[in-house]
């Protein structure tokens, strides 16, 4: 016998939700502390922006292509990682080929 419950994140026999909406100030502290640390693919294509700078997304992705992935899917997957490090100011973009930006690592230079 399954029971239904109106709220996805109760929980039978606890009362109340098990996530709260908002986090805690306590909680946003350690997010914050965490932050810098990246995650496996973040890492992959920071390395893949040092390994071959002024690159572009494609180029990139066609460079961190799994062996059962396609080629959109991989640069696809590489340009959400770019678009996080380089609002953690990890890298920038900087210059167009073939319409498409150039990445670069370090974050951009303002005058």
């Amino acid at each position: 016998m399954s029971r239904e419950t109106s709220d996805p994140n109760e929980v039978p026999g606890i009362t109340g939700p098990l996530f709260a909406r908002r986090d805690p100030p306590t909680s946003r502290h350690a997010a914050e502390q965490i932050a810098p640390h990246l995650g496996r693919h973040q890492e992959q294509v920071l390395d893949a922006v040092r390994f071959h700078p002024g690159s572009t997304a494609k180029e990139l992705g066609y460079e961190m292509q799994n062996i059962n992935e396609d080629a959109e899917h991989a640069r696809q997957r590489c340009g959400r990682r770019l678009n996080e490090l380089e609002k953690a100011g990890l890298i920038r973009r900087d210059g167009v080929r073939d319409g498409c930006a150039c990445w670069w690592p370090g974050p951009k230079v303002r005058p």
